[in-house]
């Protein structure tokens, strides 16, 4: 059935027809995705703030993380590396050359103190002043300072002595301890940590040994302290080296073992939280959202979304063509309809391009998505048509940048409340009426998933206006484009047929005048089969306009129909063959009238079938009885047919059947319900038995509610009233 359906509306169309319908659904699918592509590239579209924030600031707003995100915090990274870099201490060595140069230096002084030698002539000529003032001291204090000489020298080669400018260039570097590698001698600080001001640094050699002699010896002549200060200045120099080469390597190493910060979010965390100190992590974590937000969006995922949009827009158009009945106004409807989606789309796609920056977080009630499906619906005349075109843009505003969990179901109910509001009605003031119901609606909506959202009062309360307002430019563009859209492509909409109901117009006027009868008949014709289709739920307005015009034909030759006559029938003068091409005419007639009078189609159409090829019985009969008469003569029945279609929709098979029923029942004396009911059940099996309804989508059920509607009408139309007095 459903290929059936498909198949049979694709037949309808021309081979271009068919070609501009698969580019305009192509078109539609890949604006659906191409929108949402660019407006990706637009950080708003992601994530909003109100403001712009600094570390440290409180928070205005909680701001929520769109989607689950990862990235590598470069910055956090680089000072997890600058830290590892700086846990690597200055590294120092114990020379052990310098130590033993040192200790033999040492070595030779002391001995040529204890002698009292001439100094040997691998030390510095410095010492002899020393050698000699050690010679001018008694033996035993020459051996003591000998001795001193000895301790302080092994103390301080142990102990290590620093360079004052690498003890200087790590201070510098914001240091205040160094490392000290391991050593295979017996050094005091081999592979130990050591504060920088603790070191004993050259130059500062006599302080050192001042102090040490001090403490032990007290009672030491300061000549002899004077001939071990200059001895130890003069011999020991650094013997613990600063490594610049082995420092570089470890922080190389220190810096290479560290991990890159990969920051982890999740759909719905907080990045930021009202009332909280705003910090640089977080700014950058935003920061990076944004920056991401350009390719946010996989190949793998646009191919998904393509596919998705291109199903979804082959479902909306079969539904389009599952709800519009009349087949010859599909190619234009599912024009005008994807044309409109896509304007809607880039009328979306601009409006989210130029919205300000700040205040923005609930974009949904400013985007047009409710104009397509309102017009849709006003323009066919059923809201099933309007609520097609609110899923395909419902699916559409789903993959826009931050959409969020009910954005799809945000649009379907603000969209579909405002299309239980339409009213096919009968004045254009009915929009106002739906304007103001549709607009409240979509406030109260948009206030219910603002708190689900948990937004701010104040945006609660923007977003409603916003929603209301959109409502009410939606209606009144509406109100401006549907009458055009109504001029230019003859479209029945609701409106246009309650303006055609009025009996004061051109056409129906030169009926009332030369045809009164066949104009009375019609009005009773237009009220029978508007009370019948209201009756089955089938458009009560086309088959009221329908009624109307079914006989404005007659016009032409109104003598020759009998509702027109007084007491003259003018088929008395010739033969039933001409009487029967006379009564046929009045449908071409009809049909030519209507085109001249730019009716629309399905008007139309109702005229060129409200007698469908039923045979015109009496002149058939006369015709048959003559022939029998004369004896010989040949009656074709096909003289005696009307030359249209029979009905192809349920207003025009109630045209028909009111048309029949109402001349018809003007015969019958002393009508009630029972007459009436019987009278009307033999007019409709006649039709079915003739096969004038097989395509007119009737049921049976139908057919016994349009039997009911008409008994109705008839018995106020023939009700009787008693007879009044002379006085």
């Amino acid at each position: 059935m459903k290929n059936k359906l498909v198949s049979e509306c694709l037949k309808a169309f021309t081979r271009r027809q068919r070609m501009v319908l698969f580019a305009l659904m192509a078109l539609t699918a890949i604006l659906g995705l191409l929108y949402p592509l660019l407006l990706s590239s637009d950080p708003r579209s992601v994530m909003t703030l109100t403001r712009e924030y600094r570390p440290g600031e409180l928070s205005d707003e909680d701001v929520i993380a769109p989607s689950d995100f990862s990235y590598i915090d470069e910055e956090a990274t680089a000072g997890d590396i600058e830290e590892a870099r700086r846990s690597v201490l200055p590294q120092f060595h114990y020379s052990v050359s310098e130590s033993v140069r040192i200790r033999r230096a040492a070595d030779d002084l002391i001995a040529a103190i204890r002698s009292g030698s001439a100094l040997p002539g691998v030390l510095p000529q410095s010492l002899s002043s020393v050698v000699e003032r050690a010679s001018q001291l008694s033996d035993e204090h020459r051996g003591l300072v000998a001795e001193l000489v000895n301790e302080a020298v092994i103390y301080l080669t142990e102990e290590g002595v620093f360079s004052a400018t690498d003890l200087a260039e790590a201070i510098d570097d914001g240091y205040a301890a160094m490392s000290i590698e391991e050593s295979s001698l017996d050094f005091a600080h081999s592979g130990r940590i050591r504060l920088i001001s603790d070191a004993v640094v050259s130059g500062e050699t006599y302080e050192t040994v001042s102090q040490l002699a001090a403490q032990y010896y007290p009672d030491l002549p300061s000549s002899c302290l004077s001939i071990i200060s200059d001895s130890i200045s003069e011999i020991v120099t650094p013997n613990v080296i600063y490594d610049p080469v082995i420092t570089e390597e470890k922080r190389e190493d220190a810096a290479a073992s560290v991990k890159p910060v990969l920051v982890e979010i999740t759909k719905g965390d907080y990045i930021m939280q009202r009332d909280t100190v705003v910090t640089e992590q977080q700014l950058r974590t935003v920061q990076r959202i944004y920056d991401a937000a350009v390719v946010s969006v996989s190949f793998q995922k646009a191919v998904g979304y393509l596919v998705f949009l291109v199903l979804v827009t082959v479902l909306t158009v079969y539904l389009i063509f599952f709800f519009v009945r009349y087949r010859y106004r599909l190619f234009l409807y599912t024009t005008i309809f994807l044309v409109g989606v896509m304007i809607t789309l880039t009328g979306a796609f601009l409006l989210s391009s130029v919205l300000p920056e700040e205040g923005v977080q609930f974009i949904e009630p400013f985007l047009p998505f409710i104009l397509m499906p309102a017009l849709a619906a006003s323009i066919t005349g059923r809201r099933r048509v309007g609520f097609s075109i609110a899923l395909l843009l419902s699916c559409f505003a789903s993959i826009l940048p931050g959409s969020r969990s009910f954005s799809f179901f945000y649009f379907i109910a603000v969209i579909e409340s405002c299309l239980m509001f339409t009213r096919f009605g009968t004045e254009r003031i009915d929009m106002i009426y739906q304007t103001l119901f549709s607009a409240l609606a979509a406030a109260a909506i948009t206030v219910l998933v603002a708190f689900i959202y948990d937004l701010d009062y104040t945006i609660v309360l923007t977003s409603a206006i916003a929603a209301g307002l959109n409502v009410v430019f939606t209606y009144i563009i509406i109100s401006v484009i549907l009458p055009l859209i109504e001029k230019i492509f003859n479209i029945p909409t609701a409106y246009r047929l309650h303006e055609l109901s009025f009996t004061d117009t051109p056409v129906l006027n030169r009926l009332s005048q030369v045809a009164p009868g066949t104009f009375n008949h019609s009005k009773n014709v237009s009220e029978m089969a508007y009370d019948a289709c209201k009756a089955i739920n089938a458009n009560a307005d086309l088959a009221r306009v329908g009624g109307l015009y079914h006989d404005i034909g007659k016009a032409e030759h109104p003598e020759y129909f009998i509702e027109n006559q007084n007491g003259k029938n003018a088929h008395d003068e010739i033969n039933k063959t001409l009487s029967a091409a006379i009564i046929k005419s009045h449908v071409k007639l009809g049909v030519e009238k209507a085109k001249e009078a730019g009716l629309p189609q399905e008007v139309i159409d109702i005229i060129s079938e409200h007698h469908g090829n039923d045979l015109i019985k009496y002149f058939y009969n006369e015709a048959m009885r003559e022939a029998k008469e004369s004896r010989g003569a040949i009656v074709s029945e096909e003289d005696f047919r009307y030359n249209g279609h029979i009905p192809s929709t349920p207003e025009s098979a109630v045209v028909m059947l009111a048309d029949c029923t109402e001349a018809a029942t003007r015969t019958m004396k002393n009508p009630n319900h029972q007459k009436y009911e019987k009278f009307i059940s033999s007019i409709i099996m006649d039709k079915m038995n003739y096969k004038q309804l097989n395509n007119s989508l009737l049921t049976i059920n139908d057919l016994d509610k349009i039997k009911e509607s008409f008994i109705h009408y008839l018995l106020g139309r023939d009700h009787q009233r008693i007879e009044y007095g002379k006085d």
